[in-house]
């Protein structure tokens, strides 16, 4: 993959991601539900030395998430786009919302995780790995 793009809605945020990302994956936990807005976060997960902002940063919010893990999610405080996410434990890796992507078609996800709670209404990708829930 080539190098990847993005930023928030509003254009006060913009990113840069290169390499591959280590994986991409749907997560239904609720905590990705509620900062999605709908039935699953769209993520895929890099290495943190391969993403850089070039134009603003996100503001964060800390929760923590089913897994018992503290996540930040870093959003535009101008107009609310969720653009990434990391865990203060982890700080090798970053996690890019797939929304915040100028061409999220790029998005091949191949797990899917917390699918115990995926909403009933929602179908799965036939092509992906499911875990019920997901490990520490």
């Amino acid at each position: 993959m080539k190098m990847l793009t993005g930023g928030c809605a509003c254009g006060n945020i913009r990113y840069q991601c290169s390499g591959e990302p280590i994986v991409q994956l749907m997560c239904h936990c609720r905590d990705c539900q509620r900062s999605s807005g709908t039935a699953f976060s769209a993520m895929m997960l890099f290495a943190s030395d391969k993403f850089r902002y070039l134009k603003g940063e996100p503001a964060f919010y800390e929760t923590v998430a089913e897994s018992g893990r503290e996540i930040r999610r870093g959003f535009c405080n101008k107009c609310g786009s969720p653009i990434s996410a990391h865990w203060p434990t982890r700080p090798q890796s970053l996690i890019v919302a797939v929304s915040s992507l100028d061409d999220p078609s790029k998005f091949d996800p191949t797990l899917e995780t917390w699918v115990s709670r995926a909403a009933p209404w929602h179908p799965f990708h036939s092509s992906t790995t499911k875990f019920s829930e997901a490990s520490h």
